[in-house]
């Protein structure tokens, strides 16, 4: 986790006094994103613009299929 990171869940978990909620936002924050470029780890809300980024960015590479952990 980034340092910047860190110092804004520090000042939420300061004004809010609740630890649970800096995890869910935490949570919240990761699961906006979850789809990573194995290339070179940019993340992206969805799976359709993983597919645009390494068709662009990554021409010639395989796209990546998207796969569900439930």
């Amino acid at each position: 986790m980034k340092a910047s990171t860190k110092k804004v869940l520090a000042i939420i978990g300061s004004i809010f006094g609740v630890g649970g909620l800096v995890f869910g936002v935490v949570k919240l924050a990761k699961a906006e994103k979850k789809y990573c470029c194995p290339y070179c780890g940019q993340c992206f809300a969805t799976y359709e613009e993983l597919v645009e980024h390494v068709t662009t960015v990554h021409p010639g590479e395989r796209i990546p299929l998207p796969i569900e952990w439930d």
